[in-house]
């Protein structure tokens, strides 16, 4: 239980850091929820379950990339998005591109 409130106040205390430092540049923070970033596809926005050991991220859409720039876009999709949830529809459902 307390390993959980010291990871929970480090990344606090990290935020309010680059907040810090981001006002005094005149810059923006955006914080993104960091779930399914590596499982979801770029493009198509669908989600493809992966191990570890996969380097890379291959969909049947036809994207293949390396899967931390995968990752990477989909973070920056969610952060600069026109207010949808990027990636987080469920599996199930077919995704329109």
């Amino acid at each position: 239980m307390l390993a959980r409130s010291v990871h929970d106040a480090a990344w606090a205390l990290l935020v309010q850091f680059v907040r810090f430092k981001a006002a005094k540049a005149g810059a923006d923070v955006v914080l993104v929820d960091p779930r399914g970033t590596s499982q979801t596809c770029p493009a198509c926005v669908t989600i493809k379950v992966k191990t570890l050991r996969e380097p890379l991220h291959r969909c049947s859409c036809g994207c293949t990339l390396d899967r931390d720039v995968a990752a990477a876009q989909i973070v920056h999709q969610r952060a600069f998005s026109s207010g949808r949830d990027i990636g987080r529809q469920d599996t199930s459902q077919r995704v329109a591109a």
